[in-house]
């Protein structure tokens, strides 16, 4: 079992329902990413909630990385820190225990959450935290607008970036995962400027694999870093070169040499762990970092902020979708305080490709009995990740006399567990100081044969919405251990007192994403939702767009990262049709035609065709191309389009125009025209390839 609150205290003070899991050797640390699962670093990354105060401890170091407006007020705050060994076996208590050490201010009772480890290689020696500009040279065109991409495996190396004198047009390139050198302006991971990657490329000519090399870019000793670039096609050099590469495939909307490009390569194990847990520290850090290089080039020239347009080609699927999770309030800060400065600042993010998958399901006061409603979860065989699914209820829900039991597949039976109230835990640890102890919550581990196969949880997320969430280990024997989750269909029932309702409210569901990267060989598979009582009547086989909402549904299912109201949000569509790719998200709908959570900001080609899948852009060598499939792929295409505007002093959507009219063959009335409007939001983005 996990540990006692008296025995670690403050361990679960920070143990949210994914830390608490991931962290924990008895739950499911063994099938975490690799950082997590084989290594106790002593370098840490978190965020800070309701202070901007590090804290301080004997044995204990902290930094901030390049912030944005520093000294302004910050709702969350991105930091690392670096914890001295102790001799202690019990890692997660010493690193709970400092971080209890946080201060209050102003009354105000802080949070933090702790973020996947930083491999010691990383960790910069000597971190000078002002420096940034040391060994970048003007470029010879001024610059207008900057665009910038974060992404994983940045070939920032390509000739696609150079300009018409043959010098780098990127700006700043921040690789988080990178072997560190004695002093840098990064905390962690190595930074590369303009006039090092021209010195660089001078040195070894055309041979981009000895380029990577050299630039400790490539580190089979390094697994956050990895050989990715030795591959002929890797996502962020699809993603860079979309959204500011200049290449034959190109050459309808070439980006000029007045824009700069800022870049930052996450570590490559970011899309690894199927949680969604841990990365919010380093994509914090990239948006600041980003704007914080960017405002150092407007420095240079005496100028206000330029133009800046941020590409972000990545998310989950399971959260709040209300845009009031810790990351999308801070992006939603940041962009605010920009635009207020810069108002050509924007932040482009794919809704996702999950549409298809049976992912997200929103339950209604009709899918109840009197008490209660059940849906299904079918977890497939072989699957070598964590499976999770969150139940999320509405806010203000009255959690009085509500339980969530969960149903193993036929012929299995829990031995313990399997059933929870939403309601905190009773006892000294939320009844004295509910507030200091963080989010009022509730843990339950599920046994079956003597060992853990499963944790439940129920809690009050940042204090205004509650969630359940099941996590299930693996369905196979690997990581050496010796239990396993069943497979088969899985029922998760919510019961209710009689006489409570809904209203015009819902619930709903979202599984996490659980496929595997290819690259990364996390041996995962997508388990998904199943209606208990699907309806009698089947869809019709030629409609794309439906004449009612199902309850298990792809409307809803967008990007949970993707949710503030200042991201724009890319969905895709197929070039030859002008209809929404078959896997793009769409925004909700309701069974009654009314929208619901963020929207579809404009579509972009993401495929050719039905039967040419995806869209072309650059392979990782210099001369190469690829072709990637999804809404990533479709939201650079809309930032380079931003950028190149903003550059030539147009509205970012110059010439994105409304998508053509719902086909006649489709259904007629307000749901299908409601989902038709979700799918592919109010504008169109043109192609930018000559395959169109």
């Amino acid at each position: 079992m996990f540990a006692t609150r008296a025995a670690n205290e403050a361990i679960d003070r920070y143990a949210g329902p994914y830390e608490r899991w991931v962290f924990a050797p008895e739950l499911g640390r063994p099938y975490a990413f690799p950082a997590i699962a084989q290594i106790a670093s002593q370098y840490h990354t978190g965020l800070l909630e309701g202070t901007m105060t590090l804290p301080q401890r004997d044995g204990m170091s902290t930094r901030l990385p390049p912030l944005w407006n520093a000294s302004a007020p910050r709702r969350v705050t991105p930091f690392a820190f670096h914890r001295a060994a102790t001799g202690s076996a019990d890692h997660d208590t010493d690193v709970a225990n400092m971080l209890s050490q946080i201060p209050h201010e102003g009354g105000i009772t802080p949070r933090f959450r702790v973020n996947f480890p930083i491999a010691p290689a990383a960790w910069v020696p000597t971190y000078v935290d002002d420096g940034g500009m040391d060994h970048w040279l003007a470029p010879q065109t001024q610059p207008k607008a900057i665009v910038a991409v974060i992404d994983d495996a940045i070939p920032f190396g390509h000739r696609a970036f150079h300009d018409a004198n043959g010098q780098s047009r990127i700006s700043h390139c921040w690789l988080q995962s990178a072997a560190a050198e004695g002093t840098a302006s990064v905390p962690f991971g190595r930074e590369w400027t303009n006039a090092q990657i021209d010195a660089l490329r001078r040195e070894v000519g055309n041979d981009d694999a000895q380029f990577y090399r050299k630039a400790s870019a490539v580190d089979a000793d390094l697994f956050e870093l990895g050989t990715h670039m030795r591959r002929g096609a890797i996502h962020g050099a699809h993603i860079l070169g979309t959204a500011a590469g200049n290449a034959s495939v190109f050459a309808k909307h070439p980006v000029g040499d007045d824009v700069q490009i800022i870049a930052v390569q996450m570590p490559n194990t970011i899309a690894w762990d199927t949680s969604g847990f841990g990365k919010e520290m380093y994509m914090l850090s990239a948006l600041h970092y980003i704007m914080n290089r960017a405002a150092q080039i407007a420095a240079y020239y005496a100028a206000p902020e330029l133009p800046l347009v941020i590409n972000f080609s990545y998310g989950w699927s399971a959260g709040r979708h209300d845009g009031a999770s810790e990351l999308e309030i801070a992006i939603q800060d940041l962009l605010t305080a920009r635009q207020a400065i810069q108002p050509k600042t924007a932040l482009v993010m794919p809704t996702g490709n999950t549409f298809s998958n049976q992912m997200h399901a929103r339950l209604e006061e009709a899918d109840f009995d009197a008490t209660s409603t059940s849906i299904g979860w079918q977890i497939p065989p072989d699957d070598q990740t964590s499976s999770y699914l969150e139940i999320w209820f509405p806010e203000g829900f009255d959690p009085t006399g509500v339980q969530v039991t969960v149903t193993p597949p036929k012929g299995t039976r829990f031995d313990v567990g399997g059933s929870i109230p939403l309601s905190a835990d009773p006892g000294p640890f939320n009844e004295i100081d509910e507030a200091s102890a963080g989010d009022p919550r509730r843990f339950t581990e599920i046994e079956m044969g003597g060992q853990n196969i499963g944790q439940l949880s129920a809690d009050k997320h940042l204090n205004s919405r509650w969630r359940v969430m099941l996590a299930i280990i693996p369905t196979t024997y690997t990581r050496k251990q010796t239990r396993r989750a069943p497979v088969g269909l899985w029922t998760i029932t919510i019961n209710r007192p009689a006489g409570t309702h809904l209203g015009d409210d819902a619930i709903t569901v979202w599984v996490q994403r659980d496929d595997d990267p290819t690259s990364l060989q996390s041996n995962g598979r997508q388990s998904y939702l199943v209606d208990l009582n699907p309806s009698s009547e089947p869809a019709h086989p030629l409609h794309q767009f439906p004449d009612r909402i199902d309850k298990i549904s792809g409307y809803g299912a967008l990007n949970a990262v993707a949710n503030a109201d200042l991201t724009v949000r890319v969905a895709g569509y197929v070039l030859s049709s002008k209809r929404p790719s078959s896997y793009s998200s769409a925004g909700g709908v309701t069974s009654d035609a009314k929208k619901w959570g963020a929207q579809t900001t404009i579509s972009a080609a993401a495929d050719i065709s039905p039967l040419l899948l995806g869209a072309p852009s650059i392979g990782t060598m210099s001369g190469s191309g690829s072709r990637f499939i999804g809404t990533s792929g479709a939201a650079p295409a809309v930032a380079r389009l931003m950028v190149i505007n903003a550059a030539a002093g147009r509205d970012l959507m110059h010439g994105m125009n409304p998508p053509p009219s719902i086909p006649a063959r489709e259904p007629k009335g307000s749901v299908t025209q409601s989902s038709y409007s979700a799918s592919m939001g109010p504008l169109m983005a043109p192609p930018i390839t000559h395959s169109g």
